[in-house]
């Protein structure tokens, strides 16, 4: 997403929202190009009693340790795919698996016929983790380490919290307690995009909202949807460019039915009292200048998570990616934002890796080098703030 100026300049950094690039993606196996492999064909799908047909990838051997990572809102398998690969080559014998939640990259949507009049209803944080569930148990997988990052840690939140005995490890990305009263989801993504400028140039096209927009497009909104989401959302400059710039064609086409829910149903969402019940091991990461989860959200998932290893014994970890503060602004500008894994992918397949056979993350720090447009991130080993929570 490049600057947004005005009313929605605080909210430039909705990176989290954009749907995943065309970016190559190449692991260390000898049919890389193979659709269980590669996000740059059509992916292999898995068939879930859900009613929901799952796309997905996957790295490694069948019999491997099982990772399963989870995308953002809007976004898809690709939204992992440089985790995915650093990962794989630090411990090839893993069995790394990226999905795609339904509606979302090349996951079917659920049933117009019973959703489209509310979509929200179809896309509760519960409905995700069922097809995660249900994939699972499609693969034959009876416990695994799951990483999500933004809706996607909701999505591992509720299956930790529903299922703790298939989740080894909970790992966190740019994450809170709770989504409900979120100023960037609310404000920006739900009330002044897809119930504000689009809701209104569908319904002068005589359509009704959302019933009769659930399959279509942010392009039957607005013809020149494509330069918005580019000028709006596919934004972080911390990422590479070349990285982001694919991003725009697939957000272009993800269903407003999916856009609809899906926001929704991450709106709905408050584990702030659950969380306090956490019985499964887990890792929080978040960056200084994540403008979707702000401070005082680590401050109440930290919270919660004290209370739960009160109960539990367990130790939760929580790890800080960048230096510099969100400016004031309220943009990110100078350091790592919210999608920790575009533009930190390495470190965080290193603190995925190192928590999933340890228990800890690493001590390396990442962040900027606080020079114009991100010239280089610097990785300071053993310097980074890590919060110890529990015993």
């Amino acid at each position: 997403m490049t600057s947004i100026t005005g009313i929605t300049r605080a909210f430039a950094a909705l990176a989290w929202f954009a749907a995943a690039p065309l970016v190559p993606f190449s692991v260390n196996v000898a049919k890389a190009d193979e659709a269980c492999t590669s996000v740059n064909v059509p992916r292999c799908v898995q068939k879930l009693p859900t009613g929901i047909d799952m796309a997905y990838v996957e790295v490694g051997p069948a019999d491997g340790k099982p990772v399963i990572l989870i995308h953002g809102l809007t976004d898809s398998a690709r939204s992992w795919m440089l985790t995915m690969d650093a990962l794989h080559k630090l411990d090839p014998k893993l069995r790394i698996i990226a999905v795609d939640l339904r509606g979302h990259g090349q996951s079917s949507m659920p049933d117009a016929k019973t959703c489209a009049a509310a979509p929200e209803a179809c896309y509760r944080m519960s409905d995700l983790a069922g097809d995660v569930i249900a994939f699972m148990d499609e693969k034959g997988i009876h416990k695994a380490d799951l990483a999500g990052h933004s809706m996607g840690s909701f999505v591992v939140q509720e299956i930790a919290l529903t299922h703790p005995e298939m989740v080894g490890h909970a790992i966190l990305n740019a994450t809170g307690a709770k989504s409900v009263g979120n100023a960037a989801l609310g404000d920006f993504v739900l009330n002044q995009t897809i119930e504000g400028a689009w809701k209104k140039s569908l319904e002068a096209q005589g359509k009704a909202f959302p019933a009769d927009v659930y399959e279509l497009t942010p392009l039957d909104a607005d013809p020149k949807a494509s330069e918005w989401i580019a000028a709006n959302w596919t934004i972080d400059p911390a990422a590479e460019a070349s990285f982001l710039e694919p991003y725009t064609p697939e957000t272009a086409k993800t269903k407003l039915g999916t856009w609809i829910g899906a926001t929704k149903g991450l709106l709905a969402q408050d584990n702030t009292a659950r969380l306090e019940s956490m019985s499964v091991p887990t890792l929080v990461m978040w960056a200084t200048q994540d403008s979707i989860y702000l401070a005082k959200d680590q401050d109440e998932i930290k919270a919660a998570l004290k209370a739960a290893a009160a109960k539990s014994g367990l130790t939760f970890y929580w790890k800080e990616y960048g230096k510099l503060p969100l400016p004031a602004s309220g943009a990110q500008e100078t350091d790592i934002g919210h999608n920790i894994q575009w533009s930190a992918a390495e470190t965080v397949a290193k603190d995925i890796n190192a928590f999933i056979t340890t228990g800890a993350p690493t001590l390396d720090l990442v962040h900027s080098d606080a020079a114009p447009n991100f010239s280089k991130l610097i990785v300071e080993p053993g310097k980074g703030v890590v919060e110890k929570i529990g015993k």
